[in-house]
């Protein structure tokens, strides 16, 4: 390059792209220009990264076969969706039974579903949900009949400032099992709502926290402040929790356009990294997500990054419900 008052530094871009030139008097179109660019490993390593049908295949069978632990009445475990207006956790249950529930064609290939809509979702300043709601989720089994997956998500208010929304005591009442479904959450519990003695299989499991992407850097700090209280209980109780990062297409155009390259993204690395450091959860908990929004078809990729997360979340639901059985044992 030239050493001049304009300096110009001249490259290609490496997929194709004609060359650009741009002004050393610019950093911050420079710094733009890198940030839009692929890493070239993955910063994170996935113990499938084929991103491709029979992988897909293969994760649905596997979590098809998951089962409740040995000798209980656990037929369910349950995660707590929380996060903040608009985060898309609706759309994370109707995302992930999308995912879950495609079939396949005589050929043995994937076939295309429609979208599910099982939980509203919207884009409302104020919380849509206004109940404690459960959802159960359906796959398909290779005969092509739908069953009953063991996992079912409880929706609730989204976490609002200062005093508004869910308050931290009906969380935490939620997470010992106390509130039935259907509650409403918006004023105080009615008696009828509340469970004397909750057992094992009505306590929460995991509890995932949803953020936006887009609008993650504009939460409020009391948002903050609550995360850390519910983080603190949940942790108390030993309870796994686990982050999701919703609409991460919005923050990486190669995303937007190929959802595989997430995990060689600079721009969803520093996102992810971001979320951490600000909400106290460590990196590997966190878990980015394309939720189904515009969409009315299944999109292979989008169904293979929904499918890392929900093994995650039946994972540490299952430890978790050993865990609480083992104590319960005689030492």
């Amino acid at each position: 390059f030239t050493s001049t008052r304009e300096s110009i530094i001249k490259y290609t871009v490496p997929y194709g792209q004609p060359c650009h030139l741009i002004s050393l008097t610019s950093p911050n179109l420079l710094m733009d220009f890198f940030k839009k660019e692929l890493l070239s490993e993955p910063w994170r390593k996935t113990a499938k990264s084929g991103w491709n049908e029979e992988e897909l295949l293969q994760f649905r069978k596997e979590i098809m076969a998951y089962e409740g632990p040995e000798s209980t009445d656990i037929k369910f475990f349950n995660v707590l969706l929380l996060g903040q207006v608009s985060a898309g956790k609706s759309s994370i249950i109707n995302t992930i039974e999308s995912a879950i529930k495609g079939g396949v064609g005589e050929d043995g290939k994937l076939t295309r579903e429609l979208v599910t809509s099982k939980a509203v979702a919207g884009t409302d300043k104020k919380s849509l949900t206004k109940q404690l709601r459960c959802y159960k989720i359906r796959g398909k089994s290779e005969d092509g009949k739908e069953k009953l997956i063991n996992v079912q998500f409880w929706d609730t208010m989204g976490l609002e400032v200062e005093e508004e929304g869910l308050a931290i005591d009906k969380i935490c009442r939620i997470m010992d099992g106390e509130v039935k479904p259907k509650a409403e959450l918006d004023g105080d519990l009615d008696e009828g709502a509340l469970r004397d003695t909750p057992e094992i299989k009505h306590k929460m499991h995991c509890v995932l926290f949803a953020f936006h992407a887009e609008k993650f850097e504009l939460l409020d700090e009391s948002i903050f402040e609550k995360l850390s209280e519910i983080r603190n209980a949940a942790m108390r109780k030993e309870i796994p929790c686990l982050v999701v990062c919703t609409a991460i297409d919005k923050v990486c155009e190669h995303v937007e356009k190929d959802t595989s390259k997430v995990f060689r993204s600079r721009n969803i690395q520093k996102k992810l990294t971001n979320v951490s450091e600000k909400s106290g959860f460590p990196l590997n908990m966190i878990h980015p997500l394309r939720n189904y929004v515009d969409q009315t078809m299944t999109d292979l990729k989008i169904d293979f990054l929904t499918m890392l997360l929900f093994k995650k979340i039946i994972k540490v639901s299952k430890d978790y419900c050993q865990r609480l059985l083992d104590d319960e044992d005689d030492c």
